[in-house]
């Protein structure tokens, strides 16, 4: 590779680098002369290779107009923050390094000045506390003396059955009557099962509330054992708390990307656990109104594919009748709505605040198709009305009286936060008028690029025919001037919506063209859409991918067809894989992420063993794996069954056509990755090596993202040059 394309590709990161992300906002103050709004950032700093956390104040008058806005402040120490709803308060949980130990801390602060500090360590009352998105909650309570969040529940202390020890009468006479903790002798290498891919280390968690009027912690009880709390919220009382509940008995299974592990809506009441949802359901995202007289949470069937519709569950919260409705009901395929098409059914979170000031209307946001589109549920009418809004992506990131903090977002733009104000005229309408807070850096370049999503159709008996595909690259050029590049998400239940992703950028501003395919068994398109991959990987999906290359080669006839690469991760490395073995003379180069090689081998390994979408619902059946059900592995299955299992995952797998590969392929391997372990990777490696293709791997220590300050920036910026090496039109110096 010449040093000048090196540099240009660096210099073009650098660039793209300089945007930072918005990865959150809270509706801070509203008075009669104005709002304020605290955003949070994400930027990559290349310096110290971490992605810096930043906040920014902005005031904005009562037309939603900016007045003025202060200069950013670094938060990266700051893991959870919130304020008690006066905002005379606010605690922050901070996570620092002090004589290369790190502790965490919980500060208090006033409008002034700190006023509390806790060294949890010093208490030592728990673990870690949880800041992932799948556990962490951080909330005072209504009455603002109490904060709520989850830790790692504290085990007993083990020591070696042999260590030499002092002699009692040496000991300071002092500390003799000092309660000392418990000891267990022999227990240090027990093996302690945790939740997976990105929360090793995450064993039990507890409940735990700090009393900021008595200085105490604890960690409630009554809680099952066999179950492990998370996303918990305070009841109006100041004493109760509701929660999601998962099972983690007998085995814990990844949960980052999975949202169909079997768990409850609970109530905690005076010590007494109580199940607010229904058996045989995994839930999340409880909310409460702001009036505290109405819960929602998003539930689906346990079981089945890791990321599938959810329905919106509404509950009417008095202690006398706990009985939930449902407000919005899973999407098979879509639906009529009041002011669009078309609904395909819900698959996001929800924002942490998400209600109407009068405890009627509910704001979210979720996928739909190729784009991300906010909506408006009358929980009395159940009508579900689209936000309007352009071809971008619009994201609702907070809600406080009527007010709505919006991300705005496109292929093209990074995002831009906005704000608007909920009227009685988009209950019908869904039209909310937003303005601007803050502007997205213009991109050199960007001017002479376009994002154009495609829908595909085909015209045979399956029962789902249809799929849809984002071409993102110059606006025009000449005949068969410009490389392409397809990029299959991975999950592979998830999806390609329009949103800024520096990778893609960062190819078509050096030259590429690029097409993401949300194939068949992407979501937002229906819970049927979702379920038909299962039991058609490597075949259904791989024919998506094919037919998007295709349909962009006679759609844009700027593409260069024999100048066609492939990248993508996980499920999708497990597709480029596919691609670059079975259609060996379309495509000429090749990147790999952690990408699934033969999942008969990876499925006793991984984080997720249920992961069989080898097979269809009718043979996971026969192998007592009931669709509605989840993993049991104390569930036998017959030798013959099991035998089947196996085959049937090793010929939907890469490796079986791996002998067929001629381009030049580049795999980027996380050595901590829990997902999709790297022995998968280097399988590939090692086949393609000895079959005289050529290859290189990266083996990064990291973990299946592969998303850690320096390793991002090593393996994107190696993924563009290879790409550059093996189909660039330019002509190498």
């Amino acid at each position: 590779m010449a040093l000048s394309q090196v540099e240009k590709v660096v210099n073009l990161y650098k660039t793209l680098a300089r945007n930072p992300s918005l990865s959150g906002a809270k509706i801070v103050e509203l008075t009669d002369n104005g709002i304020s709004i605290l955003s949070s950032w994400s930027q990559r700093n290349l310096e110290r290779k971490t992605n810096q956390k930043f906040c920014q104040t902005h005031m904005l008058n009562s037309e939603l107009q900016v007045q003025s806005e202060y200069f950013p402040i670094d938060v990266t120490t700051e893991f959870l923050s919130a304020s008690t709803e006066d905002e005379q308060r606010r605690a922050v949980l901070r996570q620092v390094t002090i004589e290369n130990t790190t502790k965490q801390f919980i500060e208090i602060w006033d409008r002034r000045r700190l006023v509390k500090n806790y060294d949890l360590a010093a208490w030592d009352v728990h673990g870690d506390v949880y800041t992932d998105s799948e556990f962490a909650s951080f909330e005072w309570s209504p009455d603002k003396t109490k904060v709520l969040y989850i830790a790692e529940k504290k085990f007993p202390k083990s020591e070696p059955f042999y260590k030499q020890k002092p002699n009692k009468k040496d000991k300071d006479k002092k500390n003799e009557d000092e309660d000392e903790d418990e000891v267990i002798v022999g227990n240090e290498y027990i093996y302690k099962s945790h939740w997976g891919e990105q929360l090793v280390g995450k064993h039990h968690p507890v409940v735990a509330v700090l009393d900021t009027t008595t200085d105490t912690i604890s960690a409630l009880s009554g809680i099952p054992d066999e179950l492990s709390p998370a996303q918990v919220l305070w009841v109006e009382d100041s004493q109760s708390i509701v929660g999601v509940a998962w099972k983690h008995e007998p085995r814990r299974l990844g949960l980052i990307a999975c949202t169909n592990r079997l768990s409850w809506i609970f109530l905690l009441k005076d010590g007494e656990y109580k199940k607010l949802s229904s058996d045989g359901c995994a839930v999340r995202c409880p909310r409460f109104s702001p009036d505290k007289k109405y819960l929602i949470w998003l539930e689906r069937e346990a079981g089945g594919a890791h990321h599938n519709a959810h329905r919106l569950m509404y509950l009417d919260f008095n202690f006398e009748n706990l009985k939930a409705d449902v407000l919005v009901d899973i999407v098979e395929s879509s639906i009529p709505i009041q002011n669009a098409e078309k609904f395909y059914g819900l698959y996001g979170r929800l924002p942490r605040r998400c209600w109407s000031n009068d405890s009627r209307y509910i704001f979210l946001s979720t996928p739909q198709q190729n784009n991300m589109r906010s909506y408006i549920i009358n929980t009395e009418t159940k009508s579900i009305i689209e936000i309007q809004n352009d071809k971008s992506s619009l994201v609702i990131l907070d809600v406080k009286d009527d007010i709505i903090a919006f991300s705005e977002t496109s292929l093209l733009e990074p995002p831009v936060l906005t704000v608007g104000k909920f009227t009685s005229e988009a209950i019908n309408s869904g039209n909310i008028k937003r303005n601007k807070v803050s502007t997205a850096a213009t991109i050199p370049g960007a001017e002479n690029l376009m994002y154009e999503p495609s829908d595909y159709d085909y015209d045979n008996d399956e029962e789902i025919k249809h799929f849809n595909f984002i071409y993102f690259g110059p606006k025009n050029g000449d005949e068969k001037s410009v490389p392409l590049v397809i990029v299959p998400h991975g999950g592979p239940h998830v999806n390609y919506a329009n949103l800024f992703i520096l990778d893609y950028f960062l190819f078509v501003l050096s030259g590429f063209a690029v097409v993401q395919v949300n194939y068949r068994g992407s979501t937002g398109m229906g819970s049927k859409t979702v379920e038909y991959l299962q039991g058609k990987v490597g075949d259904v999906d791989v024919k998506d991918c094919v037919t998007a290359t295709k349909e962009a080669l006679q759609k844009y006839p700027w593409l260069n067809p024999d100048k066609i690469g492939i990248i993508g991760g996980s499920h999708g490395g497990f597709l480029v894989t596919h691609l670059s073995a079975q259609y060996p003379d379309l495509y000429k180069a090749v990147v790999a992420r952690n990408p699934v090689i033969d999942i008969a081998a990876m499925f006793t390994v991984s984080d997720i063993p249920d992961c069989r979408n080898a097979l269809s619902k009718e043979e996971r059946i026969k192998c007592v794996e009931e669709v509605n059900c989840p993993f049991d592995e104390s569930t036998p299955m017959s030798e013959s069954n099991q035998v089947e299992v196996l085959v049937k995952m090793f010929k939907c797998s890469p490796i079986i056509h791996v002998a067929k590969v001629k381009a030049p392929t580049l795999l980027c391997i996380g050595s901590n990755d829990l997902r999709v372990p790297p022995s998968q990777g280097k399988l590939w490696y090692q086949r393609l090596k000895a079959n005289n293709v050529k290859t290189k791997m990266l083996l990064y220590e990291d973990n299946h993202p592969l998303a850690t300050g320096s390793v991002e920036i090593d393996n994107v910026i190696n993924a563009c040059l290879w790409l550059h090496e093996h189909i660039s039109t330019e002509k190498n110096e």
